[in-house]
């Protein structure tokens, strides 16, 4: 550990705090993802430093090559790197083929200090990089090479040398952030979508449509997490659209009004029910008079019919 760090480390938390705020007053000096707004935020700035203090990277190197996503410390590839080799492990990257050529491959192999008979290695290629999902996305269409570079940088050092990054083993660009080719995070380009998701989400009315959105903001490189909740919550309430509603104090079915299906038609031949009344009438003046009583209560059910 240098000279610088020894003290910084060293140093009582009320003095690490005051060097906080004073890097915090060098204004847009500071990296953008230190910032609130124009102003750079003390606390941030020492969160950052205070994280390169556990991995004894200067605080100066930490401001540049730390940057926190979502909450979560990352490491652009470099500074990883960096990290990696100062304690002592040997890392190399080598890459062969192009991109357009269809056989690019990027690899990355170390050896530890203390074990160096043994050789971790990864390799990312583009092919790969599009079975992850990856490939759409506007930083790999425009960077591929150092894309697939840091992958295998990342990989590699959290395989064989976990305990050199303190837990600290993600790329900026794994945890889903807009980076620069070489993959620091680009707190300040920011990509306007494609299309209007949210809107478009809102106004799908089938699943099938949802599916249609879905592989729509895949292929734009869009379909983020946000996005991706979008759309499960409006799955959840086209589902929700579909079940007949329940009478919570009944725990009944309302019943949903059908339309009536239409009347049978009736065949030509056979009587109407008044043709009907009219014969069994004139049927019952023939008859004694308890067949007359028993014609007119079947004449009187069959007008009722």
């Amino acid at each position: 550990m240098t000279k610088e760090m020894t003290m910084y480390s060293d140093s009582p938390l009320a003095v690490r705090k005051d060097y906080a705020q004073t890097i915090a007053t060098a204004g847009q000096l500071v990296p953008s993802g230190l910032r609130d707004g124009n102003n750079p935020n003390p606390g941030k700035v020492l969160l950052v430093m205070e994280t390169g203090a556990m991995l004894g990277i200067h605080p100066i190197a930490a401001l540049q090559g730390v940057h926190i996503i979502e909450g979560k410390a990352t490491l652009s590839p470099a500074l990883m790197s960096a990290v990696v080799r100062k304690a002592g492990h040997k890392l190399r990257v080598s890459t062969v083929g192009t991109i357009a050529g269809g056989d690019f491959v990027a690899t990355a192999t170390l050896i530890r200090q203390d074990d160096p008979d043994f050789v971790y290695t990864a390799s990312w290629t583009m092919d790969r990089a599009t079975r992850a999902g990856l490939a759409n996305k506007d930083v790999w269409k425009k960077y591929g090479e150092a894309m697939c570079k840091a992958r295998a940088i990342s990989e590699v050092c959290r395989e064989g040398a976990e305990d050199a990054l303190m837990g600290v083993h993600y790329t900026p660009e794994e945890m889903d952030a807009q980076v620069t080719e070489a993959g620091d995070a680009d707190v300040i380009a920011e990509v306007e979508p494609s299309a209007d998701w949210p809107a478009i989400i809102a106004a799908a009315q089938s699943k099938d449509d949802l599916i249609k959105v879905r592989e729509q903001a895949e292929e734009a490189g869009e379909y983020s997490a946000e996005v991706r909740a979008l759309v499960l919550a409006r799955n959840g309430e086209i589902g929700r659209a579909a079940v007949v509603p329940v009478d919570a104090e009944a725990n009944e079915e309302i019943a949903v009004e059908v339309p009536d299906a239409p009347a049978a038609e009736r065949d030509p031949a056979e009587p109407s029910p008044e043709e009907y009344a009219a014969a069994a009438a004139e049927a019952a003046a023939d008859q004694p008079d308890f067949m007359r009583d028993s014609a007119t209560d079947w004449n009187t059910t069959a007008v009722q019919a």
